[in-house]
């Protein structure tokens, strides 16, 4: 995947999961699918969970930590994800 690419798909991850206000969060799956109205028709999933993993380890998002199947994860949109979010639109 191109530079500009991967920049995309982060962004298009972080408003995903913006736009999930649940304290649930989405796993890969979900996030795989609701990537294709941003153009990411069909990613893989090797390649959002690297991005996903990239975005957590900058604190943009969080691992929603689950009691019942720990082994599928998700995750939700943290405080700096949504103000990254937010500088990039000029709000």
């Amino acid at each position: 995947m191109k530079p500009q690419q991967r920049e995309l798909l982060r962004l298009a991850l972080l408003r995903v999961l913006e736009a999930n206000a649940t304290a649930y969060g989405l796993g890969l799956e979900a996030l795989c699918h609701l990537a294709a109205p941003f153009g990411f028709v069909e990613p893989e999933a090797a390649a959002v969970a690297m991005e996903i993993q990239y975005l957590e380890d900058k604190g943009f998002v969080l691992p929603v930590n689950k009691v019942v199947s720990p082994e599928n994860r998700a995750w939700r949109i943290s405080a700096a994800g949504r103000d990254s979010l937010a500088q990039l639109s000029g709000e």
